[in-house]
C-alpha cells in the first residue's frame, strides 16, 4: 500500500481510517496476511502513531520518499537529502530498518534511474519497486525487465507486473487499474504466461482508493477528469481486494528478498552505466532484515 493522502487535516483523519481498515482486510484473509506500507514521509510526521501501529502489526515499514512528487521534478541533492531524513523518521517510529522504497507514480524512469538508484544504494536500500517496464501515460521504463533484476548499485527492483490488451502493458493489479478493469479482464491477465515473472504477483492501492464515505473533490496539480477518475469507483476496491486474498497468504516483500535476489535479472546493464563510476554508483545497499508490500494490493 501507498500511504499517502491530501494535506489536510481532514484527509489525516481518513488517511488513519482507510489505512486501518486495510490491515484488518489483510489479517482477516489468508490466514493472517501482512503486507509492505510504503510511507511517504509527510505522512508520516502528519501521523506517526499510524506508523507504529503498522510496524506492530507486524507489517513491512517502506519509503515512499518525502513529498508525492515525480523523480523528473527533483534534483539529485535535493532527492538524497529528502530521502535521508524520510527513512530515518520511518525507522525511528517504526523501530526497524527500512529496506524498500516505492517512487511516487512509478516515476522511476530511463530519465531519472541513473542518479536516483545511485543514491538508493548509496542510503542503503536493498530494493526498490518502482518501475512500470513499459510505455505508460504517466510514467514507464520501455526495455526494462519485467522480472526481478539488479541495477547497477547492486539494489534489487521489483518491476509491477503487467497484463497485455494488444500493443497496452496495463499494471492491471492496483490503483485505478483494479478498481475499473472487469473481473474476467483481470483473470485473463492473470493467467498470461509473463504476467508474474518468477511466479510473484503483487498489488497495490491507496488510502483513497477505499474511501467511499469522500466526495469528490479537485487533487492539487490535477483536472477535474482526473480527480473524477481517482474518486470513480472506490466501492470495488475492497472486494476486489477481498477476491485477490482469498485463499492466498500475504507476506511483505522484505521476507521474500533472499529467494528473489538470488533468481534477479543480472543482465540489465543500461548505456549509462558504462560511464565512469562515481562513489554513489558503485555503492552496495546495507545489510538486509525482515521488516512490511502485499504480494499485495
Amino acid at each position: 500500500m501507498d500511504v499517502e493522502e491530501l494535506h489536510t487535516e481532514e484527509s489525516t483523519d481518513r488517511l488513519e481510517r482507510t489505512t486501518r481498515r486495510l490491515l484488518d482486510m489483510l489479517e482477516e484473509a489468508g490466514g493472517g496476511g501482512r503486507g509492505t506500507f510504503f510511507i511517504l514521509g509527510e505522512a508520516a510526521r502528519r501521523a506517526p502513531g499510524l506508523v507504529r501501529e503498522i510496524a506492530r502489526r507486524g507489517h513491512e515499514l517502506a519509503s515512499h520518499g518525502e513529498r508525492h512528487r515525480a523523480l523528473r521534478v527533483e534534483t539529485p541533492e535535493r532527492f538524497r537529502a529528502d530521502l535521508a531524513a524520510c527513512k530515518a523518521r520511518i525507522e525511528d517510529l517504526g523501530g526497524v530498518p527500512v529496506l524498500g522504497f516505492r517512487a511516487p507514480m512509478f516515476s522511476l524512469t530511463a530519465e531519472t534511474a541513473p542518479w536516483a538508484t545511485a543514491i538508493l544504494g548509496e542510503l542503503g536500500f536493498a530494493y526498490s519497486s518502482s518501475v512500470v517496464p513499459a510505455w505508460n501515460f504517466l510514467h514507464g521504463y520501455p526495455g526494462a525487465p519485467r522480472r526481478p533484476f539488479l541495477w547497477p548499485s547492486g539494489v534489487l527492483e521489483l518491476p509491477c507486473p503487467l497484463g497485455r490488451m494488444g500493443p497496452l502493458a496495463i499494471p492491471f493489479l492496483g490503483g485505478m487499474y483494479l478498481r475499473y478493469l472487469p473481473p474476467w479482464r483481470l483473470r485473463r491477465f492473470a493467467r498470461q504466461p509473463d504476467a508474474a515473472p518468477q511466479g510473484i504477483f503483487w498489488s497495490y492501492c491507496h488510502p483513497y482508493d477505499l474511501d467511499t464515505a469522500q466526495g469528490l473533490r479537485r487533487y492539487a496539480g490535477l483536472g477535474f477528469g482526473a480527480s473524477l477518475m481517482l474518486w470513480l469507483n472506490r466501492g470495488r476496491m475492497e472486494g476486489r481486494l477481498r477476491a485477490l486474498l482469498a485463499g492466498r497468504r500475504s507476506l511483505p516483500f522484505a521476507e521474500r528478498l533472499e529467494a528473489i535476489r538470488a533468481e534477479a535479472d543480472r543482465s540489465f546493464w543500461p548505456g549509462w552505466a558504462a560511464a565512469p563510476a562515481s562513489a554513489a554508483a558503485v555503492a552496495t545497499p546495507g545489510p538486509r532484515s525482515s521488516c512490511a508490500e502485499t504480494p499485495r494490493a
